[in-house]
């Protein structure tokens, strides 16, 4: 039996919570498309799920990446925009993709620099069509086009904001 979720997450923690969460009630994750989650009834918690990005890895780093996940039990569900929906089984003990403070702060620091670069391009769209607005007589559409830019560019600071809180307290509590 199959079940379709639509569902907008903007925090990927919020998001493994909850693939975890329909889990544990025996909905096991099989696919992923922005929105859309197809899961399929099964033994409840019988899995356990990550997320984790890869996006800005190199080829081979993200290849090694999931060769390690895979040897560790942990198989790919699905992969998609540069995040990697791993499961593992529960009776196979924990599965924590980060055992040490100074891995995942490496891993914080990937996840910023690309969300820098997207909230810059976000800030520049929006400035470029608030500017064009200016200049041209037909204002609606460069107009709402720079709105979306600002959403967009608030939204991702927002994000950026949260993981850098959870980056500072992991480096206060590593180097106490």
């Amino acid at each position: 039996m199959k079940k379709v979720k639509y569902r907008i997450f903007l925090d990927y923690d919020k998001e493994e919570r909850w693939i975890n969460d329909m889990a544990e009630k025996g909905w096991h994750l099989e696919k992923f498309a922005p929105g859309r989650f197809v899961f399929r009834k099964g033994e409840p918690g019988a899995y356990i799920y990550r997320l984790e990005f890869v996006g800005n890895l190199p080829k081979e780093e993200k290849e090694e990446y999931v060769g390690i996940l895979e040897d560790s039990g942990a198989s790919i569900v699905h992969e998609s925009f540069g995040w990697i929906y791993a499961k593992k089984p529960a009776d196979g003990g924990p599965f924590e993709l980060y055992t040490d403070a100074g891995s995942k702060i490496a891993y914080y620091n990937r996840i910023l620099n690309t969300f820098l670069i997207l909230f810059l391009v976000a800030i520049g769209g929006a400035g470029y069509n608030f500017s064009l607005a200016r200049m041209t007589d037909i204002e609606a559409v460069p107009i709402a086009s720079g709105v979306v830019c600002a959403l967009s560019a608030f939204i991702i600071g927002v994000q950026m904001i949260k993981i850098s809180r959870k980056k500072k307290k992991l480096q206060e509590s590593f180097f106490e």
